[in-house]
């Protein structure tokens, strides 16, 4: 018997329609077998969290040791003669099929936050990567070279800044960095998550208090301390490790003014020791280190600095935490969140003009600092939150303490640094701390735990709820404070006999000839936008043409492979102009479209301002 035309295009039709539909029943039925070999309650029995993505990780570790001498940051104004240890990037991307998450550990003392805007633009303009979805942690050694211009420690600190701004070295730190995402986002695999706790001895109270009650740079052994490690294990699917995540608090400090060799101090030592002996990537992360100093601290030189015994004093204890990880998961959810805590700022205070949006004016000789806090939720267990600042170990150890997940971990110097920000009782005491790096005034202190408790206990939990009902809303969008519109499927309109919203993937699927998207969007004035789309498709299915329009152009193409239906991957598609007012534009299946097949699975589409700067 021969088939009509009609009859096979019907046919292919019944036969896409039938495995999507089996995919789904496979997900209902595993979904109702699942045990979870999870390591707390709530990763075993967290409702919804079986959902089809499949988590996925990599680790890239990019050098970054420069091949001639370098001004060092850190201590007073002085040039590099060698390296004793080499300096990298350890770059993590995380992505449990919803999120898609970069963190990055760099063996530099501090930025400012204009460079870490930098960086966060170009990998939105390149990746369509959010800058919530990117945090860049510095493990804050003072023995690497400076890395773009001094930001808010020119102010404090003026006179080691007189020379010119290396920008060759910069631009070299930044290409290394969006390289190291580009491979790491290539290399993604199956993976599984663990979450332990150590200890280490190996820091202490820096803050010596004299009889007259002046503080000043020491040793304190009985001022506060934090002395736990908080870890995260990832492992390959087959169980082998596949990059730590260590989170201790320690200044970069053992190596004082005198050394001049480019060395990662102890955070590096310790990191790469622990991946001698793991075969796997370690990236430390620092934590609330603002009054703590290694136990060996500022010698002039690797030996007398006991720098190598860190290996043992943190190294072999970090090693033990993570034998103590005995379960991991594949079932992971990623939820990243950020917020603004707005503080009084010192009074007469100058401020750095790279750092306008950091700053609010509230009256005559009156600001406020705008500090961006970040947090990134991992299952039901799991709150990481980090500020771009030198925090007092009391404060984190306090939001530790009151936070509502069982593993609480703080990630100090992420993101730029804003300053020191002691804790409310030690501005009596004085010190270089409170006197001469810091912005804030004592109500900081109260404000962040504030904020951040606040976020713990209701924002970061309301997203639980929230991203698991994916619903599709259609709603007029507006930019965010960069300018940029996320034209997601929740927002979008859908138009056709097939297409429909997928709440477990936050996509629309079934995507069919006579299908269509549409978003209505408000801009405020004409400008030219980089598209970047966000999808998913089977490789049998890719290829197929596209077309998005708006009322001043249209950009076609053909859809890219993203090797599965479960796999989202994301591309520049090309540029619009478009012109202020409400307007709308509509994603749909372009010319010479194969009926037999489905166009793709559409996540978001992202509108990115063209910056001539970048």
């Amino acid at each position: 018997m021969k088939l009509s035309e009609n009859g096979i295009l019907l046919l292919s039709t019944i036969h896409y329609k039938f495995t999507r539909i089996i995919d789904v029943i496979v997900l209902i039925i595993a979904c109702c077998f699942i045990i979870s070999p999870g390591f707390s309650n709530s990763f075993a029995n967290m409702p919804g969290l079986n959902h089809a993505a499949i988590f996925r990780a990599a680790v890239v570790k990019i050098d970054i040791t420069p091949d001639e001498p370098k001004m060092l940051l850190g201590y007073n104004a002085r040039q590099s003669t060698g390296v004793h240890d080499r300096i990298y990037h350890r770059i993590v991307v995380l992505d449990d099929g919803i999120t898609q998450f970069v963190l990055v550990s760099s063996d530099i003392c501090v930025t400012s936050p204009s460079e870490y805007d930098h960086i966060a633009s170009l990998l939105l303009r390149r990746f369509g990567i959010a800058s919530e979805n990117f945090w860049w942690s510095l493990t804050h050694t003072h023995s690497a070279p400076e890395v773009g211009v001094p930001g808010l420690p020119e102010v404090f600190m003026g006179e080691r800044y007189k020379h010119p701004v290396d920008t060759a070295y910069t631009s070299f730190v930044g290409q290394r960095l969006i390289q190291g995402v580009e491979q790491a986002r290539k290399q993604l695999v199956k993976a599984k998550l663990g979450v332990g706790w150590g200890h280490s001895n190996a820091n202490i109270n820096r803050r010596g208090i004299d009889v007259n009650g002046k503080a000043s740079l020491g040793m304190n052994p009985d001022g506060p301390v934090d002395r736990r490690i908080g870890i995260i294990r990832i492992d390959k699917e087959d169980g082998t490790p596949l990059v730590l995540l260590s989170n201790y608090a320690i200044h970069g400090t053992a190596l004082g003014a005198p050394n001049l060799q480019i060395s990662a101090d102890v955070p590096g030592i310790v990191s790469e020791y622990v991946e001698e002996q793991t075969g796997a990537p370690m990236l430390f992360i620092n934590g609330a280190a603002g009054n703590l100093a290694p136990i060996y601290s500022t010698y002039p030189n690797p030996s007398s600095a006991h720098l190598s015994q860190f290996r043992v004093l943190l190294g072999d204890k970090i090693l033990e935490a993570n034998r103590q990880i005995t379960a991991t998961t594949d079932k992971v959810r990623l939820f990243a969140g950020k917020t603004i805590i707005e503080t009084p700022r010192k009074e007469n205070l100058d401020w750095p003009s790279d750092l306008g949006n950091y700053t609010r004016s509230i009256g005559k000789d009156k600001h406020l600092i705008k500090l961006p806090a970040r947090f990134l939720k991992i299952n039901d267990d799991i709150a990481i939150w980090s500020l771009p600042v030198e925090l007092f170990c009391e404060i984190s150890n306090e939001i530790r303490d009151h936070s509502p997940y069982a593993y609480t971990f703080y990630y100090g110097y992420t993101n730029g640094w804003l300053g020191y920000l002691p804790a409310a009782n030690e501005f009596k005491h004085g010190g270089y701390e409170v006197e001469i790096v810091c912005p804030y005034t004592q109500a900081a202190e109260q404000d962040v735990k504030h904020a951040v408790l606040n976020y713990l206990q209701g924002d970061l939990k309301d997203k639980l709820s929230a991203e698991r009902t994916s619903l599709n809303r259609p709603a007029l969008i507006e930019p965010d404070e960069a300018g940029v519109f996320i034209l997601s499927a929740e927002k979008g309109k859908a138009i056709g006999p097939d297409i429909k919203y997928m709440p477990e993937w936050s996509a629309f699927g079934w995507f069919m000839q006579k299908d269509k998207v549409g978003w209505e969007i408000s801009i405020n004035a004409a400008k030219t936008y980089t598209v970047i789309l966000e999808w998913s498709v089977a490789d049998d299915h890719s290829g197929q043409p596209f077309k998005l329009e708006s009322s001043t152009g249209t950009i076609t193409g053909n859809v890219g492979k993203s090797s599965s239906w479960e796999t989202f991957t994301t591309a520049v598609i090309g540029k619009l102009e478009l012109k202020p007012g409400k307007q709308k534009l509509t994603f749909k299946p372009g010319k010479n479209f194969d009926p037999k097949k489905a166009l793709l699975d559409l996540r978001k589409i992202i509108l990115v301002p063209v910056d001539t700067g970048y």
